[in-house]
């Protein structure tokens, strides 16, 4: 067995060890065949590193916890995409996918609880709601539709309606929820346009997402640190643009 497929895999889900070529990058199955897009990973990591550095500077009290979470999940988003562009097979794009989908779940729940202040049974409701809904999205939808990325969809649509509820409600944190729609719309584009670019660019432009991404991180858990005060504390201010 080889570190395509542990044995682990291989001898319960062989199925798992299949290969995958989703990128402009790959052209064979070796495991540089992506070196690109597996180094600018360490974007992930630069950002997990500065978030850390920047929480150290701001009390954060009981949220330090989920804060650190985040942060550690970060590095988890950048080493599974590593392994996924070099390895190459299923079950490493599970690696790839679910630290994303943590990422995610952390974050709506403290915004949820920060930004909103919603109660533990409605918070588990949306929570269970957006996962739903992106699970069937990434088993329904063909691969063909938006190059894999539909799944990515009510991610989009869920920064969009966070900033501009806190825009509608001039609370701090709208501007960073704004900006951070903005450079995953850049992001989710790089994504999609890498396999229509391939002749005219063969490295393809997957690695801008994976740069845009780290960016985009680092922008949400930079708001979720400077304005991670508990609803109750928090002040409005007179530009939502913070």
């Amino acid at each position: 067995m080889s570190i395509a497929c542990p044995s682990l895999i291989g001898n319960h889900y062989p199925e798992l060890c299949a290969a995958v070529d989703h990128y402009c990058e790959r052209t064979s199955s070796a495991f540089d065949a992506e070196p690109i897009n597996a180094l600018t990973n360490a974007a992930f990591l630069i950002a997990a590193w500065s978030a850390w550095r920047l929480q150290l500077s701001y009390p954060l009290g009981n949220g330090r916890g989920l804060i650190n979470g985040l942060i550690g999940t970060m590095a988890l988003v950048g080493l599974g995409s590593f392994l996924f562009h070099t390895v190459a097979t299923r079950w490493a794009e599970w690696a790839d996918v679910l630290p994303i989908m943590l990422f995610m779940l952390l974050y709506l729940w403290l915004v949820l609880t920060r930004f909103f202040g919603w109660p533990p049974g409605l918070k588990l409701a949306v929570l269970g709601a957006y996962f739903a809904v992106t699970a069937y999205l990434e088993a329904a939808v063909s691969a063909t539709v938006l190059w894999g990325g539909a799944l990515y969809v009510p991610t989009l649509l869920l920064m969009l309606v966070i900033g501009m509820v806190l825009y509608r409600r001039r609370l701090r944190g709208a501007g960073a929820f704004l900006a951070a729609m903005a450079v995953f719309l850049a992001s989710f584009s790089a994504r999609t346009l890498d396999a229509r670019l391939c002749s005219a660019f063969p490295v393809g432009t997957h690695f801008i997402w994976h740069l845009l991404n780290a960016t985009l991180l680092f922008i949400l858990v930079r708001a979720a640190i400077v304005h991670s005060a508990p609803i109750a504390d928090a002040r409005r201010v007179h530009s939502p643009i913070r």
